[in-house]
């Protein structure tokens, strides 16, 4: 019990060290002493800074992951529309671990950005999955990975720049991100199950192609 509670305040204060400064900015000792604990203590439980850090990135992630968790009533595009508003939400309510560590692509070091793209992957799986589409097929996961690309930097820039635009406009944003993935990957190899998202898509945003057209 008791290296468990060290384990966590290593990983507590970590979360907080490299939520406010890039990683090459944070040491060893800087940890330890926010966790109040030995400095040998982080290799012995972690077996390095870059290791905690790759743990960081997943705690972070399942954080996000249980404030964002799509729930299974509603219309798909509805359940989608709550989902990315609640991502954004969490990453306004923790802005410096979404521009310092969510958002940043765990781009720290090789082990921090492998970590990270599983937790993309995942994420685009889940969207994929309340589709009725296979993440697995080549062209789709192309035009997945662009798609979470994409929706990262809007979020990055718009906390940046202060939050201008409402959420809900934001949420339009990642669903027109989306559709056109799957388009993407329409024109790349063509499925009726693909059409059928696009379908499903476009036929949740009518008043976005009533505007286009006027």
């Amino acid at each position: 019990m008791a290296a468990e509670q060290t384990r966590q305040k290593l990983l507590r204060a970590a979360l907080e060290n490299f939520s406010r400064r890039p990683y090459a900015a944070v040491t060893v000792g800087d940890i330890a002493r926010s966790a109040g604990v030995a400095h040998g203590l982080l290799s012995h439980h972690f077996n390095g800074k870059e290791n905690l850090y790759a743990e960081v990135v997943r705690e972070i992630s399942r954080r996000l992951r249980a404030a964002t968790n799509i729930t299974a009533d509603g219309s798909t595009s509805a359940r989608l529309r709550r989902h990315f508003t609640a991502h954004l939400n969490f990453l306004a309510d923790h802005e410096d671990a979404a521009l310092n560590i969510i958002l940043r692509g765990g781009e720290a070091t090789d082990l921090a950005w492998e970590t990270f793209e599983a937790v993309r992957h995942e994420g685009t799986r889940s969207i994929c999955a309340l589709l009725d589409l296979d993440i697995d097929e080549p062209g789709l996961r192309l035009a997945m990975q662009g798609y979470a690309a994409a929706c990262d930097e809007m979020a990055r820039q718009w906390l940046k720049d202060g939050r201008p635009l409402p959420v809900e406009a934001l949420v339009d944003g990642f669903m027109a991100f989306l559709a056109g993935a799957i388009r993407a990957a329409y024109g790349l190899a063509p499925a009726p199950a693909l059409r059928q998202a696009l379908e499903e898509l476009d036929h949740a945003a009518p008043h976005r192609r009533d505007t286009l057209q006027a």
